[in-house]
């Protein structure tokens, strides 16, 4: 795993391919308060990563971002059944074969109340997507909200990235852009991201973004603000 602020937040990147497209997965691991980790978007779970994890502290959270990112979380559930588990707006009911603890909202849950900041990002008739911020490391953590393929792994990336608009600057890529439809819930959303303390962001999928990150979050969402 990569240290991205000293003693507070790790991320592990992993191959990943959507319809034959190589576009990469990003899992993040927030140290809360006693040691207890709080894992965003759970990438496959390796022997080499449990053991990494242990040095750490202690699972307790794992959430995923948007009813997308749910490929590895039974591995994880059975490898963690002491931890708790939050399912995204939408992933309960794709996922009924899991047994999560809480639903992810807007609200902040109390096991990392006061640690991050919590909202979903509203707007869209076809997913909602949880929105994270760790105020002591600056740092926003996003799933698919925006990504940045470049430098791309492949020509069939780039050719994506391009088409998508979030090949030269990290981007909301087009095809989830277009569902969103309710603008003044998206820019609410947007806005109260925008008062949150952050310099950096970690995304999901393509290059993380390691300063000026509010400025560039604010340039990709101009379509919409």
């Amino acid at each position: 795993m990569i240290e991205w602020s000293n003693n507070r937040i790790w991320y592990q990147d992993m191959p990943f391919r959507v319809n034959g497209i190589s576009v990469g997965a990003r899992m993040t691991v927030i140290r809360l308060d006693n040691n207890k980790l709080f894992i965003h978007s759970p990438v496959e779970l390796t022997t080499q990563l449990q053991l990494e994890l242990t040095k750490l502290g202690q699972v307790f959270a794992i959430v995923s971002p948007n009813m997308n990112h749910h490929l590895f979380l039974s591995e994880w559930w059975l490898a963690y059944p002491e931890a708790y588990f939050f399912a995204p707006p939408g992933l309960q009911n794709k996922r009924t074969d899991l047994a999560f603890d809480d639903a992810l909202s807007a609200q902040t849950p109390s096991l990392w109340r006061h640690q991050l900041y919590q909202t979903l990002l509203r707007g869209s008739d076809k997913m909602e997507e949880v929105i994270f911020c760790d105020p002591q490391s600056q740092t926003l953590i996003v799933g698919d909200t925006l990504a940045w393929f470049n430098p791309s792994p492949g020509i069939l990336t780039t050719m994506l990235g391009l088409v998508n608009g979030c090949y030269h600057d990290p981007a909301m890529p087009l095809y989830w852009r277009m569902t969103f439809k309710d603008k003044t819930r998206l820019r609410q959303s947007l806005q109260e991201i925008l008062t949150w303390p952050f310099d950096r962001i970690i995304l999901s999928h393509g290059q993380v973004i390691s300063k000026g990150g509010k400025e560039k979050f604010h340039q990709a969402f101009n379509w919409a603000l």
